[in-house]
């Protein structure tokens, strides 16, 4: 029997089997843009409030917090004192600022709750810098110009002082960035919040504020033309209306002072000035100081060459390329570009030719250099050599940190190994090493993955800055950044006893039972000592022996407590000092210098009837 076959095989395909690797989850444009800004939001947070609160007071910070200290005590926020004297050379904001944050915290002022604004106001600053630069630029160089920005020494080191300067600058910033987001309409609601902003701005820290986003705007009104489109009845109405909101905390002062603080009336200053008028005070501080200064006048006119590298470090010598660049492009330069070289030049030459020179003053030009140094990085160089320079320069950024890092961990490791390595007088410091051990192996491996990671397969996190090599270099500087500002510099804090010297003075002063009236400072007032002293009056100054012996006569038989530094008990003769005895003196390390020891902190007690110290 004949079988027919069929002409062709048919063949079936079998289903296909379920992929063993999961569909990758699709982001929404919105989510990829958070996840590139995320990192340098948390980073920016971390190396601002890590340890904020743990230094003790540094330089001026004693002025803020002990005003507002005072404020909270009298319930005047309109007049400060400093020791219960009024004390008008500073404007009120940042201090309601420090008022403000310690609301959170029972109206008690600490380090962390006064340096709390000074580090939200470096967050604002990069945020209107970011919105700078991706209005005249791009987001990527936004980007970039935020990382370099928060990777400058300036950023960390102001943002984490209870003092004005980075509140200054935020409003500097956000005022500049308000103004470019208004400029081509004439809207009075722009009009108004760019005037606004520079107005209640001065009263952080003074007309600065006012002049610096005069300035950058005045720069683009003349290079885009539009001086005569911005004059309008709604541009002089919104100034008139800032102008106004800027008297206001004056006048009010002015109005109310006789029944809240009398004692603040007719106080004239040495050189004639009514410290309660607000426009004698705006006067002094900022007109008299800029053509006639009568302090911070040691500095040159270059000061600010100096001065400006100084507050980029470690970006210095990129600036530096950035601005040969841009000098070699000049004639090719795009109109933001220009706009920013020249709104730079404006605000250097502002500051220069004050007669008032401080390297903080000029501290609203970093943002602007920032993008400078971002856009330089973003683009090949005019002249080769500038070129190889920034390489060679980014390339010792990638490693030297890193080296830097594990050269350290290894002398940790020497030193717990062998213990006879540390000087005798520095074995107190031996508690220290194994904490340092973990934060620098933390450090060197947060580093490590970081480089793997970007080392690896293109990812999104990859693509946070525009070229890897440059993302390494900019990471290995926050990694150094966050050592030395969230972990040595408070660590180190420990070693400077003036807070824990004060505090004991006052629980000896209540042991040996020394009445308030009776604890005098000798020679002068200290700022530091008035708030950790924690007084809820005035702590009155003997200046000299006579005044010395007044008080002990109007006080027979009564204790006496005189506080001061060494270097004033110093200039009191031998035979009178022996009558003055020791009661508590700050610490003395081996490293302290002759003339830190002469600052330090120290508490004699006037015997009656020459009794001895219990």
């Amino acid at each position: 029997m004949k079988v027919n076959k069929p002409d062709k095989q048919l063949s079936v395909t079998p289903p296909a089997e379920p992929s063993a690797q999961p569909e990758q989850p699709e982001f929404t444009e919105q989510q990829v843009k958070m996840a590139m800004w995320l990192p340098l939001w948390i980073c920016a947070a971390f190396l601002l409030i890590a340890n904020l609160g743990m230094a003790p007071i540094r330089g001026s910070e004693a002025r803020w917090m002990e005003i507002v200290r005072e404020m909270f005590i009298s319930h005047d926020f309109l007049h400060p004192t400093i020791n219960f004297e009024p004390y008008f050379d500073k404007p009120l904001l940042t201090y309601w600022f420090i008022a403000f944050t310690s609301l959170f915290n029972n109206r008690i002022v600490t380090e962390f709750i006064a340096r709390l604004p000074s580090a939200l106001a470096a967050i604002a600053a990069l945020m209107a810098m970011v919105s700078i630069a991706k209005r005249l630029w791009s987001v990527e160089v936004a980007r970039l110009s935020a990382w370099l920005f928060m990777t400058c020494y300036s950023f960390a080191f102001w943002g984490r002082l209870a003092e004005a300067d980075m509140a200054n600058l935020a409003f500097c910033t956000g005022a500049i960035a308000w103004y470019l987001a208004y400029r081509k309409e004439r809207s009075f609601a722009g009009y108004l919040g760019f005037f606004l902003l520079c107005f209640i701005g001065a009263h952080a820290k003074g007309m600065a504020t006012i002049a610096v986003p005069f300035l950058a705007a005045g720069v683009d009104m003349i290079l885009s033309k539009t001086i005569r489109f911005h004059f309008n009845w709604k541009s002089v109405t919104a100034l008139v209306i800032g102008a106004g909101v800027y008297m206001i905390p004056f006048e009010l002062s002015k109005a109310i002072a006789p029944a809240i603080a009398p004692e603040t009336q007719n106080i004239i200053d040495a050189d004639g000035t009514l410290k309660t008028s607000g426009i004698a005070l705006a006067l002094r501080e900022n007109v008299i100081r800029f053509f006639a200064p009568f302090d911070h006048n040691d500095e040159g006119f270059y000061a600010y060459l100096i001065h400006i590298p100084r507050l980029t470090i470690p970006w210095s010598p990129i600036l530096i390329l950035a601005v040969v660049d841009a000098f070699r492009r000049r004639k090719q330069l795009a109109d933001p570009e220009k706009w920013l070289c020249w709104t730079m030049i404006a605000i250097f030459l502002f500051f220069s030719i004050s007669g008032s020179r401080r390297h903080y003053y000029i501290l609203p030009i970093i943002p602007f250099c920032a993008i400078l140094m971002a856009l330089f990085l973003t683009r090949q160089a005019v002249d080769l050599w500038v070129e190889k320079t920034k390489r060679v320069i980014l390339y010792l950024f990638r490693f030297l940190p890193m080296e830097l890092l594990v050269l350290a961990l290894i002398a940790g490791v020497a030193l717990v190994l062998f213990p006879s390595l540390i000087p005798q007088q520095y074995k107190f410091l031996s508690n220290l090493i194994p904490q340092s051990l973990v934060s620098l192996s933390a450090a060197v491996f947060i580093l490590g993955m970081f480089m793997f990671r970007l080392n690896g397969p293109e990812t999104q996190f990859s693509k946070l800055l525009p070229d890897r090599n440059l993302a390494k270099s900019i990471f290995s500087v926050y990694v150094i950044l966050l050592l030395v500002f969230v972990y040595v510099i408070p660590t180190a804090s420990q070693f400077r006893t003036g807070k824990r010297t004060l505090q004991e003075m006052m629980r000896r002063a209540e042991q040996m039972k020394v009445p308030a009236g009776n604890i005098y400072f000798y020679h002068g007032t200290i700022n530091s000592a008035v708030f950790y002293l924690n007084r809820n009056a005035k702590i009155h100054t003997i200046k000299d022996l006579k005044a010395l012996d007044e008080v002990r006569k109007a006080k027979p038989g009564e204790r006496i407590l005189l506080i001061s530094q060494h270097r004033y008990f110093e200039n009191i003769p031998q035979e009178q000092l022996k009558k003055l005895p020791l009661v508590v003196q700050e610490n003395v390390f081996p490293w302290d210098s002759k003339k830190n020891i002469r600052k330090n902190y120290a508490m004699r007690m006037v015997l009656p009837d020459n009794r001895k110290v219990q």
